[in-house]
């Protein structure tokens, strides 16, 4: 036997001595692991006893057992588990927007109430408003929303940003927890004018509007695929 693999010094009868090797070992039962516990939480030599058992034990165990380098297979399996970059789902990504929006919303205001951008149809009348915040992904978008829905209309005013290369925005509404519906492309210019299905009016109070990145011609699946750019809830004007 090595002196790594030595008990700790100590009297065999000691009581405590005992009651350590047995806590560090996993003897005891709950009532005693609790009491045991509690004396841990003041008493520094009891501390010290069950680390020296904990040191043994941990020796006696692995002191026969032979090192064996990982298969390289196993090592690329484990930098896949531990470093695999993290994928963030439409939720996750928009959740963190549905009350956002102010700073979105003062730009706005700044932009049409000095002319800079003036919102290209003045028939609406809308009773619902969305400042949609830009995400990290979308940073320096500034996106107002207005629905009329006597009209079944929504209007898409952006006062500045633009989607990355060979991609469009496209917009959608999110109702409770119904999956995203598409509500159509905005054009290439300041603002886009998208007329409502009537089925859709009902929802409309507190859904959430959200615009993502698409491949031309707009999502080949019916549900977002691209990046969230800006989101932000409807409320009322």
């Amino acid at each position: 036997m090595s002196d790594q693999t030595l008990p700790p010094d100590g009297p065999e009868e000691d009581e405590d001595r005992v009651l350590a090797a047995e806590y560090a070992l996993g003897l005891l039962t709950e009532e005693e692991r609790a009491w045991f516990e509690e004396r841990l939480d003041t008493d520094t030599a009891l501390r010290a006893e069950v680390v020296a058992w904990d040191e043994h034990f941990a020796a006696v165990i692995l002191d026969d057992v032979e090192e064996v380098a990982p298969s390289p297979q196993l090592a690329k399996r484990l930098q896949t588990i531990l470093f695999k970059p993290e994928k963030h789902s439409f939720w996750q990504q928009i959740w963190p927007y549905g009350l956002g929006g102010l700073a979105a919303a003062l730009v706005l205001w700044l932009s049409i109430s000095t002319g800079i951008l003036v919102p290209v149809d003045s028939r609406l009348q809308p009773d619902l408003v969305a400042e949609l915040a830009p995400t990290p992904d979308g940073e320096g978008l500034v996106i107002r929303a207005t629905v009329d829905t006597t009209l079944a209309a929504v209007e898409v005013v952006r006062a500045a940003g633009t989607p990355p290369d060979g991609r469009v925005f496209e917009l959608w509404l999110i109702a409770g927890d119904a999956a995203p519906v598409s509500l159509g492309l905005l054009e290439d210019g300041n603002s886009t004018l998208i007329d409502l299905p009537q089925d859709l009016l009902a929802v409309l109070p507190g859904a959430l509007l959200a615009i993502s990145d698409e491949p031309p011609g707009g999502s080949p699946t019916g549900a977002p695929t691209g990046a969230v750019r800006a989101a932000g809830p409807l409320t009322s004007s």
